[in-house]
């Protein structure tokens, strides 16, 4: 807070800002052919697939598959994953799958989304995505894979729970196997409903404290201020506003893994006795804190 004139243009920083929404990994960066065993795309780490075979092939490859998949929901072109082996060119092979680890790099998440196109596959398979925290599971979301030689579309949604592993796998039997792709895998943390704490230690001259919680970790979170009432609409989210006029951007912070983010700014001597109206902004989200109306000392 140099001063309580906008130096900054609110709509400007936060559109060039941009909006990233979650974790998300969709294979497009790789060449395609073998990834590894275990590799990170999108925020989001994949290790120890498992085809259940004796002993198991463990390679994860990026599959070319827009001509195959263009046109099914959520995916992403060129690339699929694939499994154990691929289909050189744009035509797909549908793998054999048994398992396969994932994880959020940044450490919890409370939402995960996994998508599936299937193919060649028995009746009564079912495509299983467990969730845990510190080991302990947390959720489960089971769907049962349709049968027969037509690409079909699936997904799987762990919504709610907080998470920091997720195990894949094919069942009912730990024998069975299915025959799929999987793309566009999203991996967020929603958290709690953004809040913002009173700048501390609240007095003009020097530097204070601001502190919001329950923010996506990793998200930037802005924080805004003004001196009037009113309701000024944020950037990029429809029927979102901050509650004040004019609003200015005082500097924004990324939130650690626990959603802390924290700014530390100088407020001048000036703010001595003046109202101020500060909240946190998380545009990825499109998320709005309360509202602290605050007079500095």
């Amino acid at each position: 807070m140099t001063s309580f004139r906008a130096s900054l243009a609110f709509a400007a920083v936060l559109a060039a800002a941009g909006a990233s929404f979650g974790q998300v990994a969709n294979f497009d960066s790789f060449p395609e052919g073998a990834i590894g065993r275990d590799f990170t795309d999108g925020g989001i780490r994949f290790y120890q697939y498992d085809n259940r075979l004796d002993p198991p092939p463990s390679i994860m490859v990026a599959e070319w598959a827009d001509g195959n998949l263009t046109g099914q929901p959520e995916f992403t072109p060129p690339n699929a994953l694939g499994f154990g082996g691929y289909s050189p060119g744009n035509g797909a092979a549908f793998t054999r799958f048994g398992s396969m680890e994932m994880e959020p790099v940044s450490g919890t998440a409370d939402l995960a989304i996994v998508n599936i196109y299937s193919f060649g596959n028995d009746p009564g398979i079912t495509l299983n995505l467990e969730a845990t925290l510190n080991g302990n599971v947390v959720a489960t979301d089971t769907i049962n894979l349709p049968s027969g030689f037509s690409i079909r579309h699936s997904q799987l949604n762990i919504d709610g729970p907080e998470f920091d592993h997720l195990r894949m796998f094919a069942g009912p039997n730990t024998t069975d196997v299915a025959f799929i792709l999987v793309d566009t895998v999203t991996v967020n943390f929603q958290g709690g409903e953004l809040t913002l704490d009173p700048p501390s230690p609240g007095t003009a001259g020097v530097n204070n404290t601001f502190e919001a919680h329950d923010a996506t970790p990793g998200a930037r979170v802005h924080f805004v201020y003004g001196l009037r009432t009113g309701s000024t609409n944020v950037p990029g989210c429809p029927g979102v506003t901050v509650d004040m006029a004019s609003p200015a951007i005082a500097g924004s912070a990324i939130a650690s893994n626990t959603g802390d983010a924290t700014l530390v700014k100088f407020v001048p001597g000036g703010a001595s006795g003046r109202r101020v109206l500060i909240q946190a902004v998380e545009q990825s989200s499109c998320t709005v804190s309360n509202r602290v109306d605050f007079t500095f000392n």
